[in-house]
């Protein structure tokens, strides 16, 4: 177990710095067509401060990602649903290393922007299931203050350490520190990186599914 937990970060951590360059590029060629996924203004209605979307983004790491982890969802990033009631639309508080994005780390972006970064028929909203007294909002309330904390990117991927944070690992804090639910009980192994227990039913009620795998779960 402490072998995966190793390799694995050092994998994907090599994979973000030697084509980190060429990803960006051909993403920001405006030549290059992409299928883009997106919400309806139906389905922003029904989302609530606290919801997690999912998605898979284009490019080699995104593509790597899904191929390391071999979940059936196929999907590579995820962020916290803010600002539902904004009058500017909501947003989505997410952690990306700065290989792929100006700002290290925890970042908010609109809605509209990270799902046009989102392939075509990828999207899913997740809702955890509050079995305590507090309300989902929580979880937005959570990240705002990581993001205010201008919390850093995790390129190590380490789980016990809390001074950086990926994606999942910042929605995995989160659920842990105030629901005590803890999507990785299992820190060294190479499912304390994926999607899967998101999408799990037992704890989370899927709201929006574009995507065809977990439309079939």
């Amino acid at each position: 177990m402490k072998k995966s937990k190793f390799i694995l970060p050092l994998v994907l951590l090599s994979i973000a710095l030697v084509a980190a360059y060429l990803v960006i590029g051909s993403y920001n060629n405006s030549s290059v067509k992409y299928h883009t996924d997106y919400l309806s203004s139906d389905e922003v209605a029904m989302l609530r401060d606290g919801d997690i979307i999912i998605r898979k983004g284009f490019g080699f790491v995104s593509n790597k990602i899904t191929e390391l982890l071999d979940e059936p969802y196929n999907v590579s990033h995820c962020g916290i649903v803010c600002n539902t009631t904004a009058l500017d639309g909501p947003t989505v508080i997410h952690s990306v290393s700065s290989t792929l994005s100006d700002i290290d780390g925890v970042q908010s972006c609109s809605l509209k922007r990270f799902t046009s970064e989102s392939k075509e028929n990828s999207i899913i909203v997740v809702r955890f299931k509050d079995t305590t007294s507090h309300p989902t909002q929580l979880i937005a309330t959570q990240a705002k203050r990581y993001l205010d904390a201008q919390m850093p990117f995790d390129n190590s991927f380490d789980l016990n350490d809390s001074s950086e944070i990926y994606c999942t690992e910042l929605v995995w804090k989160i659920l842990l520190d105030n629901f005590g639910h803890d999507l990785y009980p299992n820190k060294a192994a190479i499912t304390a990186l994926g999607f899967a227990p998101l999408v799990d039913t037992a704890h989370f009620d899927i709201v929006i599914s574009h995507n065809i795998a977990v439309k079939q779960h």
